[in-house]
């Protein structure tokens, strides 16, 4: 409720009197405009993840970065933005190779455990998927934080709560096939085959799509390999 309305309804109910309720579409407008800018943030990322030039990443990332903190400082308790957040800062510490690479990393961490603690079904289980990718992806002790199992719990709590997403479904495929596991890798990838693009994240689940489809490819033939994202995602470290 915003301000102007909290304190209205204090002054009615001092009076005795009552405030009406929002209907239906302004309270579902009321309650989606921090998800919405969180997606429409989400979405200038995977623009710049996707389709700009490798050099001109890292300041627009950074603009990014300034925006979405803007934005959870108005909003503290909403996961949404602290998922955004650490979405830019995994790709940042890429791009912007530096001293504060792994500090970058470490707060993408703390930022999705804070996420997944206030809200886990939050921008359909970014968090979980987030999380599982970087402790699939990153080097272990005394470096950073992976751990497969880890990695795996994640994944799964993502596919647990959204089952038919593309994301889910893809990177949970993508785990079991690095994993050896080309049975199990199939069922899900053919799951992410199937599922929907999501209208707010159009640009990147068709790249997912694109992606899952070369997965299967090199499924049928026998071989498997990354796609560019693992590259783009986090920095590389000799493991």
């Amino acid at each position: 409720m915003d301000n102007h309305r909290f304190f209205l309804s204090i002054m009615l109910v001092l009076t005795g009197l009552s405030l009406p309720p929002l209907d239906a579409a302004a309270e579902s407008e009321f309650q989606d405009a921090i998800e919405r800018q969180s997606r429409a943030l989400q979405a200038e990322w995977a623009t710049v993840f996707y389709e700009a030039p490798r050099e001109q990443r890292a300041p627009k990332y950074k603009v990014l970065l300034e925006r979405v903190r803007a934005l959870k400082a108005k909003h503290p308790n909403r996961a949404e933005p602290l998922i955004v957040e650490a979405i830019i800062l995994c790709t940042y510490s890429g791009a912007a190779l530096g001293l504060d690479t792994l500090d970058m990393l470490e707060q993408a961490r703390t930022l999705l455990e804070k996420a997944i603690a206030l809200d886990p079904p939050a921008l359909d289980a970014a968090a979980q998927v987030t999380l599982g990718n970087l402790y699939d992806r990153l080097p272990g002790w005394p470096i950073l934080y992976g751990d497969k199992q880890q990695a795996r719990r994640y994944l799964e709590a993502g596919v647990k709560l959204y089952p038919d997403a593309i994301d889910t479904n893809y990177f949970m495929g993508q785990f079991l096939l690095d994993d050896g596991d080309l049975d199990h890798a199939r069922i899900y990838l053919e799951k992410a085959r199937q599922a929907p693009i999501r209208p707010s994240l159009k640009i990147s689940d068709e790249k997912l799509r694109e992606e899952t489809l070369q997965a299967l490819t090199d499924l049928r033939n026998g071989g498997s390999s990354r796609s560019d994202f693992y590259n783009l995602f986090t920095p590389s470290f000799d493991r």
